[in-house]
């Protein structure tokens, strides 16, 4: 994707929100949708655009599960961790899967 590309994008996201700090999480979401993941240049836009720094930006999306940094793979695999499936033996699978 070109740089103009990925400002066009940014733009029509803005576009639909005032630019106050409360509307972060829901741009957060727009950029993902669109991206498929929160990329730099797009948070570094973010900040600019509501006028707060990047750290909080990148503070916001670590601390939400659902925000991803980096790209996806292929395939999504999902494992409980929740106390149920501790107690079970799930949690070898996890943890061999943890250290490959």
């Amino acid at each position: 994707m070109t740089e103009a590309e990925r400002k066009e994008k940014l733009n029509r996201i803005f576009s639909r929100f005032t630019g106050t700090k409360d509307k972060l999480i829901p741009i957060l979401e727009a950029a993902q949708d669109e991206f498929g993941y929160l990329p730099k240049e797009v948070m570094r836009a973010i900040s600019a655009f509501l006028k707060i720094p990047e750290s909080q930006i990148y503070g916001v999306a670590t601390f939400y599960a659902l925000f991803r940094l980096t790209p996806g793979g292929k395939k999504t695999v999902r494992v409980c961790r929740g106390t149920a499936c501790h107690v079970r033996v799930e949690h070898a699978f996890y943890r061999r899967w943890k250290s490959i």
